[in-house]
């Protein structure tokens, strides 16, 4: 059920999204889990997906101090990682400065988020109503139901999940939910823009095929406890700073772009935790029999969502998790109960 006309209305409706993996010294939690995301992903985006126009394996230069390009002291260049120090080479081919710090990770990608929305949709078993406004949910003998304002059940069944990302928290009031602003800008062309993304301090990506040309995007704005999706042009200054510190040439270009009036600019709201990290399980941790939710996947949309759902099937129908246990709590709402 999607309350607006049509799927991927929401924070999908992005134009062109960036799958890349969180990094940390320690190899911290959410860099673990960060890596098993995108390996989910990737293998739905393998097959489901046409590479080269709805997505593509384009790796990342991620842009860091010092301090932060450190990388846990196992790894090396030689060994199964995927992300290590970029070098003289590769940031040359990017148009950056031989001395910059950057890391390069190799297993990330761009993505037409709705297009993977509508590939998911695509599969059996699925029927899609839009348009359908969820008031209230009910529970009558086992058969959970849904209903819209006017109290017209809508659907029913054994299951239910709640994955509406902040407007989840009319459903599950407990959760600790933050709405997130975000918006970005975009436009059409490659003349000046690198060859693959970058990202740090927020990201750019270009040379994405569109029917008008080469598709290019930057940002994002984070803004914390704001629904709003009115365009600001503060964010549109804010975006181009933080390019003209992750790549000034490219700040450059699209500064002249923006002159010319070929810029444009979407917003959307992400859903968050109060830790960072997905929700997936009972929206009432002690009800482990009421209905889920799947939310607050936070800016990293791409790397968690077909994860979380695994996880969720997983636990529903007693199968395999598909993380080591203790990462898969670190997902469950019931952490949060203790």
């Amino acid at each position: 059920l999607d309350a607006a006309p049509r799927a991927a209305s929401g924070a999908s409706a992005l134009p062109v999204g960036l799958m890349a993996p969180h990094v940390s010294p320690d190899d911290a939690l959410l860099s673990r889990l960060s890596r098993a995301g995108i390996r989910a992903t990737w293998w739905q985006l393998a097959h489901l997906l046409d590479e080269g126009q709805d997505w593509a394996a384009s790796g990342t230069m991620e842009r860091r101090t010092a301090f932060k390009a450190r990388l846990p002291d196992t790894w090396s260049a030689e060994g199964p990682n995927e992300t290590w120090h970029a070098v003289a080479g590769q940031l040359l081919g990017a148009g950056l400065d031989p001395a910059t710090t950057a890391l390069w990770h190799a297993r990330a990608a761009w993505v037409r988020p709705s297009r993977l929305v509508a590939a998911w949709l695509a599969q059996p078993g699925i029927r899609l109503l839009p348009g359908a406004q969820v008031a209230r949910i009910g529970n009558d003998q086992g058969q959970w139901s849904a209903f819209d304002a006017e109290g017209r059940c809508l659907a029913k069944g054994d299951r239910i999940v709640i994955a509406a990302g902040y407007a989840t928290s009319a459903f599950a009031p407990g959760l600790p939910l933050q709405a997130v602003r975000g918006q970005v800008m975009y436009g059409h062309g490659a003349t000046g823009l690198p060859p693959h993304p970058i990202n740090g301090d927020g990201h750019l990506i270009a040379h994405v095929p569109d029917g008008i040309g080469p598709l290019w995007l930057a940002g994002s704005t984070y803004d914390r406890d704001s629904r709003s999706t009115a365009l600001r042009d503060d964010d549109m200054r804010d975006n181009l700073a933080r390019i003209e510190r992750l790549h000034p040439a490219a700040a450059r270009a699209l500064q002249n772009r923006q002159a010319h009036g070929q810029m444009q600019a979407w917003a959307g709201v992400r859903c968050a935790s109060g830790d960072r990290r997905p929700l997936v399980g009972p929206a009432d941790p002690m009800q482990p029999q009421g209905p889920w939710v799947c939310t607050a996947l936070g800016s990293r949309g791409l790397s968690f969502a077909a994860l979380c759902a695994e996880l969720l099937a997983a636990h529903w129908h007693g199968e395999p998790l598909p993380l080591p246990a203790t990462m898969a709590r670190a997902l469950d709402t019931r952490r949060l109960s203790g």
